[in-house]
This record gives structure tokens, sequence and C-alpha cells, in this order.
């Protein structure tokens, strides 16, 4: 079980040289919203972020589309990585996961069929991204759910299962090619690709992010958004309204 994060041991980790400081984006960066259209970095977050660029490495580990997600955040010369690591772009790194570019087409295909649902389902929104897709449904009739559930699944059990895996997030479900990657290998990659040894610290809050927490557990630090018994993270902060307060306490810990 995590413990909770005194800022005391935040400040502690501020005095090793080189840190890599990662983020999700939706529930972490920013608050999860019933339309994620609506999700942007905020102003007094991205002046924070843009001043600890200066001094550190920063890298944002989403599973929204690259492009997508590079303009929620606008920030220039630090690294993103979309698709949940698929997609990987930085000042000294561009790259592509080759399997799933070889998969995109069958992406595509299913894609068409599960958009279908959303005509049926108010409340549904379908979002489309280069490798993926993902169905939301936060908005739908509490009573329509399950019914868009067990519909979901049928038109999934006729594709081939060795093609495509699902994560199943909050109030989303996520269609990716059945590939062996994640934001954990993403952030090995990141990692390796510099030129002198970092530590990396990474903060999230979906189950996807757990791949994260369990690659670099034992060489860096790792901080889950809420509690959970179940994390791998080490420590957790009560919810995303900390995040701010956590960013500009590292900010003047570094200016120190």
């Amino acid at each position: 079980m995590p413990d909770y994060l005194f800022y005391s041991n935040w400040i502690e980790h501020l005095k090793r040289k080189n840190i890599f400081l990662l983020f999700d984006f939706d529930g972490t960066l920013v608050p999860i919203k019933k339309n994620p259209e609506n999700c942007y970095l905020s102003y007094e977050l991205k002046k924070i972020l843009q001043e600890l660029n200066n001094k550190i490495k920063i890298g944002i580990i989403s599973g929204r589309d690259l492009q997508d997600l590079k303009k929620r955040i606008s920030i220039s010369d630090i690294y993103y990585s979309g698709s949940h690591g698929l997609q990987i772009e930085g000042l000294d790194i561009k790259y592509i996961n080759p399997d799933a570019r070889r998969l995109k087409p069958y992406i595509n295909k299913i894609y068409k069929e599960v958009k279908n649902l959303t005509y049926e389902f108010r409340g549904t929104l379908i979002e489309k991204k280069n490798f993926s897709f993902t169905l939301h449904y936060r908005k739908v009739d509490t009573k329509k759910r399950e019914e868009l559930k067990n519909l979901f699944f049928d038109i999934m059990r006729n594709y081939n299962q060795d093609y495509i895996k699902i994560l199943n997030g909050k109030m989303v479900f996520e269609v990716l090619p059945a590939v062996n990657w994640n934001k954990g290998n993403a952030v090995s990659l990141l990692l390796n690709s510099c030129k002198s040894e970092h530590f990396p610290i990474f903060i999230g809050d979906d189950i996807t992010d757990e791949t994260v927490f369990d690659e670099i557990k034992d060489r860096g630090l790792t901080i889950k958004v809420g509690y959970s018994k179940k994390t791998m993270a080490k420590y957790f902060i009560k919810n995303q309204r900390e995040i701010y307060k956590l960013i500009k306490i590292m900010k003047e810990g570094l200016n120190a």
C-alpha cells in the first residue's frame, strides 16, 4: 500500500541530479471532465512547468493521441508520448511503434462499427486517435450503460483478439492494437535515450499508469493521484487538486 507523500519527502528527492519529471494528463495534470474535449492545461500549471523545464526534463505520457495532447499542453521543448506510448516525440527522439503502424487499418475498421453505438446511446462519445480509439460513456444514462457495454463487447468478439486489446479506464473503453508495448515501455525508452542517467519521477492516476509505476519502481519515485490499496506506486496524493501545490513546491525546492 502506498504512503501519503509528505512534502518533506518530495523536497529530499529534489537534491538528486538529473530529474526526469513525468506525468499522465487526464486526471493528473487536468481534472477529468464529462467531455474530454474541454480539458486543457491551466495557465498557472503551464507557467510553472515552463519554468521547471529550464532546470529538468519533463515528459507527458498519455492515452490521448499525440497531436491532440500537444495542443492541450502547448509547451515546447518537452517530451510527449501519446496513445499509451505508441508515439513519442521530444528534442532528441521520435518513435512510432512499428506493430501499431501495421495494425492501424484493422483498428480503423473496428472504429467504424463501434461508432454506430454513438447514434444509439445518447451521451456516448467516441474519440478517434491515430492508432486507437476511445469510447466514453460517462454521460450515458446509468440505466443504459450495461446495454451499451454488452453491445460493445459483442462487436469486439467479431474481431481477432490476437490483433486488439481493450483497456478499461474511468468510464471509458479504449481499443488499441495488441502490441507488446505500454506506457511503462515508453518511459523506459525515454530514460534510456538520455545521454546521462536520470532519476524518474512519475505521477499518474489511472490503471494504465500502473505499467509506469512497475517499470521505474526500483529506480525512481512513483506517485498516484488518489489512494488505492492495489497500486504499485510508492506514494499517493489525495486528489488532482494537490498537483498544483506539489509542482509549486518542487519549483521552489529547485530554486532554493
